[in-house]
């Protein structure tokens, strides 16, 4: 669950210097081995997040299946390439633009719905997915969560009263490490 700053875990788009995917999976994953006595492969990997981080997850274990053997997702902003830009929240959508691009073929790369739709390897990692049922994010979740059954993955889904907050998070939190503990050995 690594802190990725605003990022999504994404290589911007229009931040050239901003290559998060690639410190995740490749810089990450190279220092931990280098400097602790971990098991390696994909079996003993894993990705995880909260809200940003959730997508971040996701989409990483999407486009990753090859390093990672465990997904998962709290109130995961899955929806993040399909919103429209905001006058209203400018700053949240200069910084969905920096990172994703303006237009929607730009962010399809990006779509979760879309790299699952396109991906084989979503079958081979066991997906955690929680959202609070009053997380304006609920909907999106199950929705994904729903596409990932449909799709034969091996899929817990755990729903948390609550909204986009600790309250909600705090319950999830330990099922979700339970669930990486069983499944990364």
């Amino acid at each position: 669950m690594p802190d990725g700053d605003f990022s999504y875990y994404t290589n911007a788009k229009h931040k050239f210097q901003s290559r998060w995917e690639d410190a995740i999976t490749q810089d990450l994953t190279d220092d931990v081995e280098y400097r602790f006595p971990v098991l390696q492969g994909r079996e003993h990997a894993g990705v995880a997040g909260i809200s940003m981080g959730g997508y971040g997850a996701v989409k990483l274990a999407l486009k990753h299946p090859d390093r990672y053997s465990f997904a998962g997702s709290i109130s995961g902003a899955l929806d993040i390439t399909r919103r429209t830009g905001s006058l209203k929240r400018w700053g949240q959508t200069l910084r969905i633009w920096n990172i994703f691009g303006v237009s929607a073929a730009a962010r399809r790369d990006e779509d979760v719905f879309n790299l699952l739709s396109s991906t084989k390897g979503a079958q081979s990692i066991v997906w955690f997915e929680s959202c609070g049922k009053e997380d304006p994010l609920f909907s999106v979740n199950q929705w994904f969560a729903r596409d990932l059954i449909a799709n034969g993955a091996n899929v817990r889904t755990v729903t948390t009263p609550g909204g986009h907050d600790w309250n909600s998070w705090n319950v999830a939190l330990p099922k979700l490490f339970e669930m990486a503990e069983k499944t990364l050995h």
